[in-house]
């Protein structure tokens, strides 16, 4: 160890460190629980549902039908007959599904059908865009035309058993009510471009418009009013819980952007919310989606209202106390509407096009969990986990590793976890790990999956040391005192270094001289496993072989010493980080970083020749002063 004696003392207190680790250490045990709703809804769940108290249970069982040569289905809605009737495009079909599978009822090459009604009767509806025609359909296909819009587009469509047929249009946001011999007249226009929704609730009319997103009363006999003003581009639905309480959905997109580039969705293209009507004529927002545009509304199954998305197909069940379950995720990307009586639901999806139908609980189901990034090749322990089986009833996990970012052939095969409530993971080491579980229903109903603890440690990583800097002295502020009691350095990073100084016994000009042999380095450091570190600082001159500990088990990327002391010359420091800290039951990890040489300089120059000569009244003096070590 260098043995530097100085002058006085000088001391560092740093104002601000570098370095912050986690307790965390590698050769402990670290813990991954998925418990709560936040914890589950990023990952996949198939024949399950996740509810907002973060538990995972079956999920209503739906039949998919295909729609061949289409990229979407906008509306489908059950008949009297008890079939279901949908429209789909591009081009424009209208469907018919019942037990014989899907009938095309109708086919227009030229034009989409983009809405669909039915009433009471049995009489199916449907409007064209481009064209803006309301047509009737009949059983057999022949297609009436009922009613011209004047309009380029016939977005929406309902039935009101009050009031009849209404119709929602754009260029220009008009609703119509058309009667059944095809006359028609105009109860709302507007300088809004389209009305892209439309619910009869009760004897009153709702209409929610777009980009202007308001949501509208329109109810025929009554004057046109505005409920509410969204603060998003787009109202795409509107509908009643069993309560009769009114939700309506805004978003950011809109229905003319659902038909554009399917590349264009993912997270984050959009977002949306679900707002409640209040007793007053208000509005209260009850559910945000922050990474997804809201896509369709209706009611559910039990009287609940359903939202969809347009990512990754989603379906959750919001209530007005702004609790969300995730209902079900569609093989399909997007949600383009929700019908249902409480009893069943019917579902239409987009990219590609189908109808689901159904609502009777599934027998079985799968969750898939999101990813562990571990940050390191770990080593898995223990699955635990906490569930509910009724008679018949059970869940099985399973899990699976690698190492690249997702899932995929490189992973290994799903291995069981054999136990009840805890067992062994099976799965190879790797970086990242993801769990299954498989979910049968029994006699009194379906498991609930409460929790699921995977136990792992990650392999010890040696600590990254960065670029080790070494400051000139200098830059030093002295408080103002001839022989001050402190100084103040800032380096070039930003770090404020604070010199407390015993000048006891020092001449006045010593204080510079105390001053000039301060040095500061500092050094980036970190861990990829998170780990505390310290440092030992080591210096050697150019001419030497060995390292000398100039500082040791710091805790900090900044170190200050007095250099007065040291023999001129050019030097380098090194310092070596090391993990103990966090590995105290382990073997430490290190890693180190030397600087760039930097000088010393404490000696004076020295004359090496001076020579005086007089001529008359003046005198030339000359010689050669020399610095081996600085200009």
């Amino acid at each position: 160890m260098l043995d530097f004696k100085t002058p006085g003392t000088l001391c560092a207190v740093l104002l601000l460190l570098i370095l912050a680790v986690a307790p965390a250490g590698a050769v402990s045990t670290s813990f991954w629980l998925a418990d709560s709703f936040l914890d589950l809804r990023e990952g996949r769940p198939v024949g399950t549902s996740v509810l907002h108290d973060g538990s995972v249970v079956l999920a209503p069982e739906f039949e998919r039908h295909g729609v061949p040569e289409s990229q979407y289905v906008w509306s489908a809605v059950r008949g009297p007959d008890g079939a279901v009737y949908a429209v789909s495009g591009t081009p424009g079909r209208l469907l018919r599904i019942d037990s014989g599978g899907v009938v095309v009822l109708a086919r227009d090459e030229a034009s989409d059908f983009a809405s669909l009604a039915v009433s009471p009767d049995g009489d199916v509806f449907t409007g064209t865009y481009p064209g803006g025609v309301v047509y009737r359909v009949t059983d057999d296909g022949l297609r009436e035309e009922l009613f011209d819009t004047g309009q380029g587009y016939v977005w929406s469509m309902t039935y009101s058993k009050e009031h009849g047929l209404v119709v929602g249009t754009g260029d220009s946001a008009c609703v119509f009510v058309v009667t059944p011999d095809g006359g028609g007249r105009a109860i709302y226009r507007s300088s809004d471009a389209s009305v892209t929704s439309l619910a009869a609730i009760g004897d009153r009319v709702l209409a929610g418009t777009a980009p202007e997103g308001l949501l509208l009363d329109v109810t025929p006999g009554e004057e046109p009013r505005v409920l509410f003003d969204s603060r998003y581009e787009d109202v795409p639905g509107i509908a009643a819980d069993a309560d009769g309480r009114v939700f309506f959905a805004a978003t950011t997109v809109s229905f003319e952007q659902v038909l554009g580039p399917t590349d264009e969705f993912g997270a984050g293209f959009g977002e949306g919310s679900v707002y409640a009507l209040t007793e007053a004529g208000g509005a209260v927002e009850v559910w945000y989606s922050e990474d997804a545009p809201v896509t369709a509304l209706g009611m559910g199954l039990g009287g609940s209202v359903w939202v969809g998305t347009g990512l990754r197909g989603r379906v959750y069940s919001v209530s007005s106390a702004g609790d969300a379950d995730v209902v079900t995720e569609l093989e399909d990307d997007q949600v383009l509407a929700i019908t249902g009586t409480g009893d069943d639901v019917i579902l239409a999806s987009g990219l590609s096009a189908a109808v689901y139908e159904g609502g009777d609980p599934a027998s079985s189901g799968v969750y898939e969990s999101d990813v562990l990034d571990a940050r390191a090749a770990a080593f898995w322990g223990e699955l635990t986990w906490k569930a509910e089986t009724p008679a018949g009833a059970g869940v099985r996990l399973s899990t699976r590793s690698g190492n690249t970012d997702a899932p995929g052939a490189a992973w290994s095969e799903w291995s069981p976890v054999r136990g009840e409530g805890e067992g062994r993971i099976e799965s190879p080491p790797a970086r990242r790990l993801q769990w299954k579980a498989d979910l049968e229903g029994g006699r009194r109903g379906s498991p609930v999956l409460r929790s699921v603890e995977v136990a792992y440690v990650r392999e010890n990583l040696p600590p990254r040391v960065g670029p080790v800097v070494v400051y000139e002295p200098g830059d030093v502020a002295t408080n103002g005192e001839r022989l001050p009691s402190s100084a103040t350095q800032t380096l070039p990073s930003g770090v404020a270094i604070s010199y407390s100084i015993d000048s006891q016994g020092q001449p006045s000009e010593g204080v510079p001289v105390l001053l000039r042999g301060g040095r500061t380095a500092e050094w980036d450091a970190n861990d990829p496993n998170d780990d505390a570190l310290e440092f030992d600082v080591w210096v050697r001159s150019e001419d030497e072989s060995e390292w000398k500990l100039l500082a040791g088990d710091l805790d900090r990327t900044v170190h200050t010493w007095d250099s007065v002391s040291m023999p001129d010359g050019r030097y380098n420091l090194r310092v070596v980080a090391s993990d103990g800290p966090g590995n105290p039951s382990g073997p430490a990890a290190t890693g180190e970083a030397t600087s760039a040489p930097f000088v010393v300089d404490n000696g004076p120059p020295e004359f090496t020749r001076l020579d005086v000569e007089a001529s008359g009244d003046r005198v030339r003096v000359a010689g050669e002063v020399l610095d081996r070590w600085s200009r």
